[in-house]
């Protein structure tokens, strides 16, 4: 992997041991590294992490329920086309899938090699599904994950994120900058300039034309015509080393790893507790700041709601959060976390 496989070994490294929740639906503690969430309503939600888990609410968060994986992976993400029918992605090219709203979670074949991980999918419908990973690992479903297709790409390039904004319309993002389109539902894909080479960890489209893209730095990058043009809202295009940036301002724009925006709200979340909001469609973001025993967490993932009112956070030592109309409420007494300086 060398050089190129700088990233995944970081993100292999917050893979650490902590603890081991029993299986079985019944309420539980939770403490593992949470890598991605899928919101379902306002109250319920799928989690994934560390040794398989995988956790469900039912009550915005207040409580949760362990599900038997089977594995003991990693697991990345998750995402549902439905009520019953959902999947999940994880180290080792792990494909898991329910087909009974997330009660029996079952392995599927993947097409993708055991030596690649897989980091992020998106579901499009009850048939078709879309899955990235390690070494320009791209799978999909059209048959309900009776059979995957390889379309990985023939560059060393890792693969973090997959939006599809409508069924003909998708968006992978990755190392070195790497943003590819597709106009015709995944049949072809296209490279695109972002106008960086710094990773890219999270994107979402909202519409064909309305998208962002979010990396190492604290970069925020936004397009309103699909890509074409980008700009910067947050952090720099250039690459630079601790020592040009200097260490406070590398500090203060620590990697951001995932990026949700649904109508007017957005969440943007990453390193050292960071996490962002817009209420004005992703024209400007407002930090969240996070209890201070909780500012050094690094957080995940992020799913909204249709509408973007409602949605869930999630990530490192089980930190969880409901996220209510741009404001994040956290568990235990339902605190919010304030706007920042």
């Amino acid at each position: 992997m060398g050089g190129r496989g700088r990233h995944v070994a970081a993100l292999a490294s917050i893979v650490a041991g902590v603890l081991a929740l029993p299986a079985g639906a019944r309420a539980v503690v939770v403490k593992d590294n949470l890598y991605g969430v899928k919101a379902m309503s306002a109250s319920e939600a799928w989690a994934v992490g560390n040794f398989g888990s995988i956790y469900h609410t039912t009550d915005a968060g207040k409580t949760w329920e362990a599900r038997a994986s089977g594995t003991k992976v990693p697991l990345f993400a998750v995402d549902f086309a439905d009520a019953e029918h959902g999947w999940i992605v994880g180290k080792s090219s792990t494909i898991l899938a329910t087909a009974d709203g997330g009660k029996t979670w079952k392995p599927e074949k993947s097409a993708i090699p055991p030596e690649k991980h897989l980091f992020n999918l998106k579901v499009i419908d009850a048939r078709t599904v879309w899955v990235v990973g390690d070494w320009g690992a791209i799978a999909t479903t059209r048959d309900g994950g009776a059979t995957w297709e390889d379309r990985s790409l023939g560059d060393d390039v890792v693969l973090y994120a997959v939006s599809f904004p409508d069924a003909q319309h998708g968006f992978i993002a990755g190392e070195f900058g790497t943003l590819l389109a597709t106009a015709d539902g995944g049949r072809s894909w296209r490279k695109q300039e972002v106008g960086t080479e710094k990773t890219l960890f999270g994107v979402s489209f909202s519409t064909p034309e309305k998208g962002w893209v979010v990396g190492i730095d604290g970069l925020i990058l936004r397009t309103r015509d699909g890509g074409q043009t980008w700009e910067v809202q947050h952090g720099a295009m250039e690459l630079g080393s601790v020592e040009e940036l200097g260490f406070l301002e590398t500090l203060k724009n620590p990697g951001l790893y995932d990026v949700r925006v649904v109508g007017q709200y957005g969440v943007v979340v990453g390193d050292t507790g960071n996490l962002m909001t817009t209420a004005d469609g992703g024209e400007t973001w407002t930090a969240r700041e996070l209890p201070e025993e909780e500012r050094l967490v690094w957080l995940r993932g992020v799913s909204l709601l249709p509408g973007g009112s409602a949605g869930f956070a999630v990530g490192a030592r089980g930190f969880r959060a409901a996220i209510d109309h741009g404001q994040i409420v956290l568990p235990a007494n339902g605190r919010r976390a304030a706007a920042g300086p």
